[in-house]
């Protein structure tokens, strides 16, 4: 109602900024550079939506969408980004952010509601860093991936973080297409660059739950993609 929208238009200024770590280099090739930094929302009842870039020197990363869920720390992340040298100095710009309000009617406990959402399980994460590709040597990580919640998403996206004795040595993110409720998927990511000799893999849920537009309906009903449709003048 136009209460409700007044009601959080009037009380944005009680969402508590998020924090936004320092940014970190990862090689990802000879001549490319990922970055990532991590962010926190510590707001229990707001999530909020916005742009972010990397800059280092007079170069920029691509303008990538971001989101952070309530309670959620998660990482920003920009990937193959050419450079004749490691950038140093990397900052991260935060644009566009608009916090969002949780209505209580739909979620009356916000955690428990993200949870179900959320509730993926992750089995047999391996990494191995001698697969061979051509004349390289590249790294593999693969794991198992059920949907455990009620849910159908159309292409959910999974932070993957590659660490050796407590330090992150790789990010990256895999996509999963049409992943219904009760799905198991085997899921491959290939790691290049300086490759870790061993490490830990932690794959974590990017998805924003409060887009309408993730969800596929239910069975028993027409399964367009709403991304997809055109729309006529």
């Amino acid at each position: 109602t136009n209460a409700d929208e007044m009601q959080a238009i009037a009380s944005q200024s009680r969402a508590k900024d998020m924090s936004v770590g320092s940014v970190k280099v990862l090689q990802g090739t000879d001549t490319s550079y990922d970055f990532y930094t991590l962010v926190k929302n510590t707001n229990s009842d707001w999530y909020a939506t916005f742009t972010y870039v990397f800059s280092s020197g007079g170069t920029t990363s691509r303008i990538e969408d971001g989101f952070v869920m309530p309670g959620e720390e998660k990482y920003l992340m920009s990937f193959g980004n050419t450079a004749e040298s490691r950038p140093s100095s990397v900052t991260v710009t935060i644009g566009e952010l608009v916090w969002h309000h949780i209505n209580r009617h739909e979620a009356p406990d916000v955690q428990a509601w993200l949870n179900e959402h959320r509730n993926f399980t992750v089995a047999d994460a391996t990494y191995s860093s001698d697969i061979g590709l051509a004349n390289d040597k590249i790294g593999r990580t693969t794991f198992t991936l059920t949907n455990t919640t009620p849910y159908a998403y159309w292409t959910p996206q999974f932070t993957v973080i590659l660490e050796r004795a407590g330090a992150i040595v790789g990010v990256s993110k895999a996509t999963v297409s049409e992943f219904s409720a009760g799905d198991v998927r085997s899921v491959e990511v290939r790691w290049y660059g300086e490759l870790a000799a061993s490490g830990t893999v932690t794959v974590v849920p990017d998805i924003n739950y409060f887009d309408e537009d993730v969800y596929m309906p239910p069975q028993g009903m027409p399964a367009n993609d709403p991304r997809d449709n055109s729309f006529d003048n």
